[in-house]
């Protein structure tokens, strides 16, 4: 079985698919990308060959933790691909809040499994609609998204539910740079709700609660249908000092927009990895099939049990442009069960 027939088996599961079966068929897609990097790419094949590490070393779901990993700082780095260049049809950088940022690379069959990824995430949470909404998107319109990784994933979630109407809430002022109007963001809504339709909020948290606030401060209140669903992604970034717990979040939306909490999900992920992970109606995040994740303790890399907060590790076959195999980020996170 070669590499992309076997990636074609794992995403042939449904997206949260567990057992035995999901094991070995991800464990099958592992050891094949491996097997893909160390031939394509002279760094990986380096790490491996200090690390004593072949494809043949992954026998089970213990061993995927020994894969050498890199760390995310090493993609805004250095750039290393595992195809020709002249296979490489999509280049996105990280937010890069701060200092360099990363550029990740995708094939034409990459960049279709990261689609598909999504895409199965959203059907397994029951979140795709045939009812036609309205998008309000807090994420920058594509006239000024260039090559941002998070504009480009933020808009593929516009692609769940038909599209009556659609607002990008950050878009080009008159110079061509970003410009946002919590007002205007307002303004959109209320024409919205006059249609009856359900509305989908999507992108960044911090735009997202400026306008809640300002709706607050105006005394403004809105209804829309309880199919209506905030997809909060992308992060607080910049803006961390206004970041405010869910529940209160929650609370704000469903007072002036009628949307309910477990009508609000986050999506965490990074561009060094690409799959996401989103929040179920409970508020936790799962580990699609495409992936598993590991906890590491800063400074001596040791593997920490549920419960224990560390730096988050992931592993996913998916992408055969770049050895991102194996990536450990610099996130905090709690693994539990």
């Amino acid at each position: 079985m070669n590499t992309k027939e076997s990636l074609q088996r794992l995403f042939d599961l449904d997206a949260f698919d567990a057992g035995g079966h999901a094991d070995a068929l991800f464990l099958d897609a592992v050891r094949d990308a491996c097997s893909h990097h160390i031939r394509s790419c002279e760094i990986f094949r380096s790490l491996c060959r200090l690390a004593d590490f072949t494809p043949e070393s992954i026998q089970g779901m213990n061993d995927l933790p020994r894969i050498p990993w890199l760390m995310v700082n090493v993609f805004k780095r250095y750039h290393l691909t595992s195809v020709p260049e002249d296979e490489i049809v999509a280049t996105f950088t990280s937010s890069g809040t701060t200092g360099l940022k990363s550029h990740i690379a995708w094939d034409r069959g990459s960049m279709e499994r990261q689609d598909a990824m999504r895409a199965a995430i959203m059907r397994s949470l029951g979140l795709v609609s045939d009812r036609p909404v309205n998008y309000l998107i807090f994420a920058y319109a594509p006239d000024i998204a260039g090559s941002k990784g998070a504009a480009h994933a933020q808009s593929r979630y516009a692609g769940f539910a038909p599209v009556a109407e659609s607002f990008y809430a950050i878009h080009g002022d008159g110079q061509g740079e970003p410009a946002f109007d919590a007002g205007e963001c307002i303004d959109r809504l209320r024409a919205f709700a006059e249609t009856g339709l359900p509305v989908r909020i999507i992108g960044f948290p911090a735009f997202a609660w400026r306008m809640l606030k300002e709706m607050e401060r105006r005394g403004t209140t809105l209804e829309f249908p309880q199919e209506s669903l905030f997809i909060l992604a992308g992060g607080w970034k910049g803006a961390q000092n206004e970041s405010v717990p869910k529940a209160v979040f929650a609370g704000i939306a469903a007072e002036r927009l009628n949307i309910s909490g477990e009508r609000i999900r986050d999506v965490y992920g990074f561009v060094e990895h690409g799959v996401p992970y989103m929040t179920c109606e409970a508020g936790r995040f799962h580990v699609p099939v495409y992936s598993r994740a590991f906890v590491r303790r800063p400074g001596t890399l040791e593997l920490l049990a549920d419960g224990e907060r560390g730096l988050l590790q992931v592993v996913s076959p998916y992408n055969l442009a770049q050895p991102s195999l194996a990536v450990l980020s610099t996130d905090y996170v709690i693994q539990g069960r």
